[in-house]
């Protein structure tokens, strides 16, 4: 008896493909893990985005804050505030002027006003602000700003036993 020896075939093409699959299944979850693990350590690592000390009370209390909105608004106060660095003091400062009329239009008079300026693009100390009246509902406050640019005026005015909080956005050239 005679054996014939048949040739080997070779593997198909297809085959050598199905042996890449697990490998390039193996190397896009590689690729996944990477990123997620850059994104959760950013995460961890950067700003929390917390603004107030105790956001959660803050939150549940927020129809007190509505009710002081609309005791605010109930009283008319008209607020006007400009920083004017060409308006300099003896000291060499900007001049803050900040001008308070009441609901008819009549200068406001004899008002207690704290308030400091806080940079809201950088993390930078408040700016904090002495007011004197100068008459006809104008008050001014001497400020030395470190930078030029956006600074938000935080103002609590008071007069008796009403009270206005303000926030104002200037622009310093």
């Amino acid at each position: 008896m005679t054996v014939i020896e048949l040739p080997r075939r070779s593997p198909p093409p297809a085959q050598a493909k199905r042996s890449l699959i697990p490998w390039i299944f193996v190397g896009g979850m590689g690729v996944v893990i990477v990123v997620n693990s850059i994104l959760i350590y950013y995460a961890l690592h950067s700003w929390t985005g917390i603004v107030t000390a105790k956001p959660y009370e803050r939150g549940i209390e927020y129809n007190k804050v509505l009710e002081a909105q609309a005791q605010q608004d109930a009283l008319g106060w008209v607020f006007d505030a400009d920083i004017e660095p060409v308006a300099k003091d003896s000291q060499g400062n900007s001049v803050l002027t900040v001008r308070i009329t009441g609901p008819d239009g009549a200068a406001l008079e004899g008002m207690a006003l704290t308030g400091r300026l806080v940079r809201p693009i950088d993390i930078m100390p408040d700016v904090p602000l002495t007011f004197t009246a100068a008459g006809n509902g104008r008050y001014t406050a001497s400020v030395a700003l470190p930078k030029h640019g956006q600074w938000d005026l935080k103002l609590k005015a008071e007069k008796g036993a009403n009270w206005y909080h303000l926030t104002r956005r200037l622009f310093v050239k």
